[in-house]
């Protein structure tokens, strides 16, 4: 198909765009807030609900438990309906749940009850992140507007590291859970308010045909070799981002460091990731190269594991964590729009939700066996020596992949013009 530039009556831009795009982004953040909200106050939580860790670990197992459960039906209402309604249902069940679960924070049972729900918003809000781009996005702003969606789930990873502590510590538990319930209300009704589904004209790239998600679609997506290529980096990379965010005190205080230590190591990992999910796909948009990243990302990162590994003191994992970070969460957008790229004709809602599926079922997976690995052989650095190795049989991979034909013709034409 052709699409012209920006200045024919065939396809434009909208600075309404950015405005869509800003809107979404606080709702994410407060999805992603509620996720690890107790966790960096598991012992305080622990204490005052008169459970124990295991208990406490369910809120954040929540997450990925519904993601598996409900990243499909996700899909298809994107697919089906558009991103909004998407991004209605996800916000409405982190407001609404949000409230419930802090007007009765004094309760477990409650408490968890209205964690499992959030959780199921998850999908639907996140899977909306290359939808967006497409609907409002030339082809060469939709890594970097990947990228900002993205980038809300990063942050929301890092503010209850920092705030959970102060608030819960000043203020208890349920009024820190009325804190993010408010924030969670706010962001909803900005959320939708000020979105709309699609510009009045189209931005120029091509737009993924109508079809709604189904068993054809995930058929014609496993027969394309490219497509499967990022679903197996996903697969890998996600699994290990994962498993390394949940066990970083486990992997790290066994290399001479303190539990407050690993804890400010973990929070240097996430916040690099920030900084990198800002950079990194700007760069990709602006040198119209996707796949040099991913090649990079994993020799990069093999280096970082090992030196996880076998590196010891604060200042050296503290480095290792800051280039580690920055690396896999800033390539993450994208490897997402690029999946999403080389899917094409198929829906964005159905590409990218199969990438984040795999992405939770992998870090289920490795979780696990990292921990059983851990406990079996008594030495963490036998499960790090796997995802080493996990990260070493990406890069044949990586190295074959080939830039998506979306890419190839934004290069040939300019920043405005896509074949």
């Amino acid at each position: 198909m052709t699409m012209s530039g920006t200045n024919t009556d065939s396809a434009r831009t909208y600075g309404y765009r950015w405005v869509i795009l800003f809107a979404i982004f606080p709702i994410i953040l407060a999805n992603e807030v509620m996720w690890l909200s107790i966790a960096p106050i598991s012992d305080m939580a622990e204490e005052f609900y008169g459970v124990g860790s295991g208990s406490i670990a369910l809120l954040s197992v929540s997450y990925m438990v519904m993601f598996i459960v409900f990243s499909v039906p996700a899909s298809w209402v994107i697919d089906r309906f558009g991103f909004r309604p998407s991004l209605i249902i996800g916000a409405l069940l982190t407001a609404v749940f949000g409230v419930v679960r802090a007007a009765f924070g004094d309760s477990f049972p409650i408490v968890l009850t209205a964690q499992f729900i959030i959780a199921i918003g998850q999908p639907f809000l996140l899977n909306i992140s290359t939808k967006v781009p497409a609907n409002w996005f030339p082809i060469t702003e939709r890594s970097t507007a990947a990228g900002i969606l993205t980038m809300a789930q990063y942050f929301g990873f890092a503010v209850p590291m920092v705030l959970s502590p102060i608030i819960a510590g000043a203020h208890g538990i349920p009024m820190m859970l009325w804190w993010y319930a408010a924030f969670a209300c706010v962001a909803a009704v900005v959320a939708i308010a000020l979105t709309k589904e699609k510009p009045p004209v189209a931005p120029p790239g091509p737009v993924a045909e109508s079809e709604d998600f189904s068993l054809a679609t995930i058929k014609q997506l496993l027969h394309n070799r490219d497509y499967v290529k990022v679903l197996f980096v996903c697969f890998l990379s996600l699994g290990i981002l994962n498993t390394v965010l949940t066990v970083t005190e486990a992997i790290l205080v066994p290399r001479g460091v303190t539990t407050a230590e690993a804890g400010v190591i973990g929070g240097a990992f996430v916040l690099a990731g920030v900084l990198g999910a800002i950079m990194l796909p700007v760069i990709s948009d602006r040198a119209h190269r996707r796949v040099p990243y991913f090649l990079a990302a994993q020799i990069i990162l093999t280096a970082v594991y090992v030196g996880m590994t076998i590196l010891h003191g604060f200042a050296p994992l503290l480095l290792v964590a800051l280039i580690g970070g920055f690396t896999i969460m800033g390539v993450g957008p994208i490897l997402f729009q690029h999946g999403t790229e080389v899917s094409y004709p198929v829906q964005e809602g159905t590409s990218l939700g199969l990438l984040l599926l795999m992405g939770q079922v992998s870090g289920a997976l490795f979780v696990y066996g990292f921990e059983g690995l851990n406990a079996a052989t008594g030495n963490v650095a036998v499960p790090m020596l796997m995802v080493v190795a996990l990260t070493i049989v990406q890069i044949p991979v990586v190295a074959r992949m080939k830039e998506s034909r979306m890419i190839s013709k934004a290069e040939e034409q300019g920043d405005e013009r896509v074949l």
